[in-house]
């Protein structure tokens, strides 16, 4: 058995899981309710309860749990979460945190980018199983990724690599939370795109990405909605054509939260990429797939790291 975590920018999702990879038990827990505590102590506080949760609900030992993966934002090194932009931490000790937490010395915990960690599951269990060459882009509060080559898993020495939502596709355009200007994920983040199309819909409450779209199929003659989704598309279009151009991989899967939006999106991104003006080599595309592991491949990534 392990226990894998998903720590993302709106929520924290913790979950069991076994050797066929199936998740038994999961909490999931929100940003939104941390109140007055700070990222690092509510994040802490959460993996805490969650697991203790999760392993008295199983009556199941600390003891007999294999590993603990994380699956942070950022750049994680040595057991610390760094560089977790939209979450303002710099770096904190997770590893040894979460160790006191758990009153545990030897357990293992490994870490790894969230993009990375949803590859991992991808590629394993979903939409790049039978693919050599293939790219994952996970799109949701940040946009990250990775890329397999001969169906290896391609991970630099020195940081996490693949920050495909910080290379610059707008020059001089607005400000990233990053620093820079014109960033990738500026544009095209799902967190941005949904938060953009709530205020041209006057939507001040949750809602969720099935009733959002309902939403919009009854605002199709909105001329700003349409606007807004036209270039969201066209920016998307840019970010993975320069993605194609420089790794040239059989397939890409696009997943994180934006997969909730496919039945709006998809279609129209595949039509401007395989005929659009963007590519380099028109004639042999890569295969654009929709995600398949969902919402739980963060989960279950973290486990495969």
């Amino acid at each position: 058995m392990k226990i894998g975590i998903d720590l993302g920018g709106s929520h924290i999702a913790i979950g069991l899981v076994n050797e066929k990879h199936e998740i038994l038990e999961k909490r999931t827990y929100y940003m939104s309710e941390r109140k007055n505590e700070t990222a690092e102590n509510y994040i802490l506080i959460c993996l805490k309860e969650g697991i203790n949760q999760i392993l008295k609900s199983a009556n199941i030992d600390l003891n007999n749990i294999e590993m603990i993966g994380i699956a942070t934002p950022g750049n994680p090194q040595n057991g610390c979460l760094k560089n977790l932009i939209n979450l303002e931490i710099d770096e904190y000790d997770l590893r040894s945190n979460l160790k006191k937490a758990l009153n545990v010395d030897d357990i293992k915990i490994e870490l790894e980018n969230d993009g990375k960690c949803a590859a991992l599951a991808e590629k394993k269990l979903g939409s790049l199983k039978d693919y050599s060459d293939c790219v994952f882009l996970c799109i949701g509060t940040g946009i990250g990724g990775a890329a397999f080559f001969d169906n290896k898993f391609i991970k630099p020495k020195r940081n996490s690599g693949f920050e495909f939502g910080h290379m610059v596709i707008r020059k001089n355009g607005e400000k990233c939370k990053c620093g820079n200007k014109g960033c990738f994920e500026v544009y095209c983040s799902k967190k941005k795109f949904k938060e953009k199309i709530k205020k041209i819909l006057d939507v001040k409450e949750y809602i969720s990405a099935k009733d959002l779209i309902n939403l919009i199929n009854e605002n199709k003659e909105n001329m700003e909605l349409k606007n807004l989704i036209d270039e969201y598309i066209d920016n998307l279009t840019i970010g993975i054509a320069n993605i194609i151009n420089i790794l040239e991989p059989e397939a890409i899967s696009i997943g994180g939260s934006l997969s909730h939006y496919e039945s709006l999106i998809f279609d129209n991104l595949k039509n401007r990429i395989y005929n659009g003006e963007y590519l380099f080599n028109k004639e042999n595309p890569p295969i654009i797939l929709a995600a398949q592991a969902g919402n739980e491949a963060g989960i279950i990534g973290a486990t495969l790291i």
